[in-house]
């Protein structure tokens, strides 16, 4: 039974999970001994929770230790228990995640580090423990533990790598240290094993496009966002396809400033969108997608679609902080179309938002859009308010004063009786 355990450990050590469960579930037949049995739950608790299910993860680990409580080594099973308990707290849908789980997962790790320093995992449970802390914003104790997984051993063969992307992740999202972060971010590549699976380093090209593009070397973003893709391209899993969708959407917003690129903007986005789950609720980064495809669309004569796309973004962000520039853009769009009254009505919703609010409506090309819709529809009384409104709030050096001028004149003309 021994060499049977043996070759499932190496199953689980290439993360060959099927085998693996096919090999347990055989060898668990004809386990004859509470021992033996103990021993194959525990291999099964690893191959669940390689397979992204802690809960029955942590159920065989229950089951196992009331066969047999003495059946693994303590620090290995502390690690079992401390990895399923933060498997389940991220695996968890938006809502549901128990706070619980973390802190089991950190008194799990901590009792390994306090009882079993020389244990020959000790780097991994270091590198876990940072990333359990970053959960609970405790960076500087995150950085520390991460630092500790690069000096301390470990049966993880890319636990360097992987601190090493943990690291950078810190310096970019929560110091703002591009130059560090994208040090870090080269250290991870330069150090992960050639014979692991390359398509962890789809996150690592993204985030180094990301820290490029904050340094303003595009082409170099632009190259490793395209890196991330074509590693990503080739799967199909489901874990595979949320990596492919991100690299999609690092393409789109790095192309979304970019002159005439706007239908590749529009591919980019659409594919992350096929590829991405539909969020049942408020979902910022949705709404900053229809955002972007709302600009496209608009630069692309695509009106219609602009519309569409810019109430996406309101649908999935109603607190969204660019809500008077949506409403704006929406009305342009219709406007652009000529669908006057439905300009008007977007206008007017943009100044009940603002008052509702309490913020001022400052901006004279509102008044100048308004004014033009309802010049438009013959509403020459209420046009020539607007304009007169734009005029007072226009800079001296705005680029259409004239013109507004000459409408504002055009529309009193007209209002006058006959």
């Amino acid at each position: 039974m021994q060499d049977q355990l043996a070759a499932i450990d190496d199953l689980l050590i290439r993360r060959d999970v099927k085998k693996a469960e096919v090999q347990i579930a055989k060898v668990l037949r004809s386990a004859t001994t509470p021992h033996q049995r103990a021993q194959v739950l525990l291999f099964r608790a690893r191959a669940r929770l390689l397979g992204a299910r802690p809960e029955d993860a942590l159920d065989d680990i229950t089951a196992a230790r009331s066969l047999d409580e003495e059946v693994a080594e303590p620090a290995a099973l502390l690690e079992l228990l401390g990895d399923s308990y933060f498997a389940r707290f991220e695996l968890a849908s938006v809502g549901f995640a128990d706070r619980g789980d973390t802190q089991r997962a950190i008194n799990a790790y901590q009792e390994i580090v306090d009882q079993h320093p020389l244990y020959e995992n000790i780097g991994w449970i270091y590198y876990q423990m940072g990333r359990v802390l970053l959960t609970e914003n405790r960076t500087d104790e995150a950085v520390t533990c991460f630092r500790q997984g690069l000096l301390n051993p470990s049966r993880v063969p890319a636990l360097t790598a992987y601190a090493f992307e943990r690291l950078a992740f810190v310096a970019f999202y929560e110091s703002r240290e591009l130059v560090k972060a994208l040090g870090f971010i080269n250290k991870a590549v330069d150090t992960y094993p050639a014979n692991e699976d390359r398509r962890w380093l789809v996150q690592v090209h993204i985030l180094r496009s990301r820290v490029l593009r904050d340094m303003h070397r595009l082409g170099e973003a632009l190259k490793a966002a395209e890196t991330a893709l074509s590693v990503a391209g080739n799967n199909t899993n489901n874990e595979d396809k949320l990596g492919l969708a991100e690299a999609m959407l690092t393409m789109g917003e790095l192309l979304h400033p970019m002159e005439g690129r706007e239908r590749d903007v529009i591919n980019y986005l659409q594919q992350f969108l096929q590829l991405s789950k539909k969020p049942l609720g408020v979902d910022v980064t949705w709404s900053r997608v229809y955002e972007m495809l709302g600009d496209a669309f608009y630069k692309t004569g695509q009106h219609t679609a602009a519309v569409n796309a810019y109430q996406g973004a309101l649908q999935f962000n109603p607190y969204n902080p660019w809500e008077l520039s949506l409403h704006y853009r929406i009305a342009r769009s219709y406007y652009v179309q000529g669908d006057y009254d439905r300009s008007i009505q977007a206008l007017r919703r943009m100044q009940e938002v603002a008052h509702a609010d309490g913020q001022a409506l400052n901006d004279y090309r509102v008044y100048d859009m308004l004014g033009n819709a309802l010049f438009a529809l013959g509403r020459y009384d209420d046009a020539v308010e607007s304009y007169r409104t734009a005029l007072q709030m226009a800079p001296p050096n705005a680029d259409n004063l004239d013109k507004i001028r000459t409408y504002h004149d055009f529309a009193r003309e007209l209002s006058r009786p006959l």
